[in-house]
């Protein structure tokens, strides 16, 4: 039988619910306006030409509301992308749909065990993964040097980041950005997997370097851009501001 949380009123119990499926439905249209309008696409320095923001909605949902919202969120991207597909990649429905599902999801677990975690593993896990993104970058400078030296910059500035954040007792915001990172990570691995599995792509080779040109500038953006809006939303909640939303 399932436990029902007797110490907050019906009231507000039905109230989070209502909350959780409006905020869904809001960072659902927000995907929706950013793929139609092309809002979505910020065009950076690098052989891709713009990083998606697309994703960001459903890292928030998975942020802000759960798991659940994060994937009700990811599923409107994923339908989107497939319905408005131009290339052979996102015609078909795995590709375009399945990572998507998923986006918020990982993003919502991520960012609940990152948020409840001791601040030496926080830390470390934050440094590990700038060494891994040091290590990517240092093998992207073999073959295109000035992308090398971009993606070892954004590497340093994950440590600092990371250990100016735990020093200054903000492991939320490490956390936020490390569920950014997560779910974009998500999207990118299991969209340019599949697409090598399927046939779209030749072979992983070529899906990696995709993935470094696409990917790292998307990792950048969806840091800051979920930083600042989930710190600023979760700021409102606070009672002590005197607003909620």
């Amino acid at each position: 039988m399932r436990s029902v949380d007797t110490t907050r009123p019906a009231s507000d119990r039905d109230g989070l619910r209502t909350r959780s499926v409006a905020r869904a439905g809001v960072l659902s249209a927000v995907t929706l306006l950013l793929g139609w309008t092309h809002l979505g696409f910020i065009p950076v320095p690098t052989p891709a030409g713009a990083a998606t923001i697309l994703h960001i909605p459903a890292i928030l949902a998975g942020v802000l509301e759960g798991p659940t919202a994060g994937f009700l969120v990811g599923m409107v991207f994923g339908l989107f992308s497939f319905l408005q597909a131009s290339i052979p990649l996102f015609k078909d429905p795995i590709v375009a749909i399945v990572p998507r599902l998923v986006i918020g999801v990982t993003a919502g677990y991520a960012y609940r065990v990152f948020s409840k975690s001791s601040r030496g593993w926080v830390l470390g896990s934050g440094l590990l993964g700038a060494c891994i993104v040091g290590l990517f970058a240092w093998q992207v400078a073999l073959s295109t040097l000035w992308l090398g030296i971009v993606v070892g910059v954004l590497a340093l500035a994950l440590a600092a980041g990371t250990v100016l954040a735990v020093m200054r007792e903000e492991r939320e915001r490490v956390a936020i950005g490390l569920a950014a990172v997560t779910g974009t990570l998500t999207n990118t691995v299991l969209v340019l997997t599949l697409g090598v599995l399927r046939g779209y792509l030749p072979d992983f080779g070529t899906a990696a370097f995709i993935g470094v040109t696409h990917g790292v500038p998307e990792i950048a953006v969806a840091v800051i851009v979920t930083l600042a809006v989930a710190v600023s939303w979760k700021r409102l909640e606070r009672p002590d501001t005197g607003a909620r939303l």
